[in-house]
């Protein structure tokens, strides 16, 4: 029961879950945009929060991973500027990031994030500049729609799931109850029993019972205090129990063990003790 709540928790929080791709490439977005800025302290920041090898095996099989070499030289390019303002000075960091070739580091990375970004970081990320605008990726278009394809297959898939899940759960739930219903059929009786309550032991009659428990009439005056564990025994059978609850006249009680299919029938059918009347229930 717990195992199969799980599972459909965790699948229904997966679709929320951050695609790793996508978290990488706002990752090094971040890295661009700082390096671009001439912002040490932030990108100080995003070197900080990025760990360079996850990334790229987040990034395997996106088509951004075959531009492995301009995303290492984008990154060294941003810790050598960090490294230079913590031993140099910002105005040496400044002047390495200016330099022309680092600026086409910079702008091919822009570029390349520009045409492989998720949407979010398409509306929101850092804008390709001329660089990007003299080089204007046709494939731009069709990977949006492909991520889009891909997020409304996976949607799907993860609602067929959740269906079928369903359906098993609820019909696993209907044969739980159907079993139990079963299992806690009750039978009214009127048959001579012994309760054992700790020390103290009484005569009963029970009055009804079903495979997971019964319920015995007490003499108002038996008083074994709290009851808890008790053993009922029945003719020849003797059954272990908890007291679930008593008033005044009658006390219920639930077998530590259901009792087997077959072994209520015989119950039902125990013959009164030679010179016992029965009493009514």
């Amino acid at each position: 029961m717990r195992l199969w709540l799980a599972l459909i928790v965790m699948l229904m929080a997966a679709p929320l879950r951050a695609d790793p791709a996508c978290e990488a490439i706002a990752a090094l977005g971040r890295v661009a945009a700082g390096s671009r800025a001439g912002d040490l302290a932030g990108l100080d920041r995003a070197l900080r929060r990025i760990d360079t090898e996850r990334a790229m095996w987040d990034l395997r099989g996106h088509p951004l991973a075959r531009h492995r070499a301009d995303l290492d030289a984008a990154l060294r390019l941003a810790e050598e500027a960090v490294t230079l303002a913590r031993r140099d000075g910002e105005a040496a960091a400044h002047a390495r990031l200016a330099a022309p070739a680092a600026r086409a580091v910079q702008g091919r990375l822009v570029l390349l994030l520009a045409r492989h970004a998720c949407a979010p970081e398409r509306a929101a990320g850092p804008q390709a500049g001329p660089e990007a605008e003299e080089r204007p990726g046709p494939a731009t278009g069709d990977g949006l729609a492909g991520m889009r394809m891909a997020d409304l297959a996976g949607l799907g898939l993860g609602a067929l799931v959740l269906a079928g899940l369903g359906t098993l759960l609820g019909r696993l739930l209907a044969r739980r109850n159907r079993r139990r219903r079963r299992q806690a059929r009750r039978h009214a009786v009127n048959l001579p029993a012994r309760l054992r309550a700790g020390r103290s032991e009484t005569e009963t009659r029970l009055v009804d019972i079903s495979r997971l428990g019964a319920k015995l009439r007490l003499d108002p005056e038996f008083e074994p205090g709290p009851l808890g564990a008790v053993i009922i025994t029945l003719g020849d059978r003797r059954i272990g129990a908890r007291a679930r609850w008593r008033n005044r006249h009658y006390v219920g009680v639930q077998f530590l063990r259901p009792l087997p299919e077959d072994a209520v029938a015989p119950i039902l059918t125990l013959p009164e003790p030679e010179g016992v009347a029965p009493q009514p229930g």
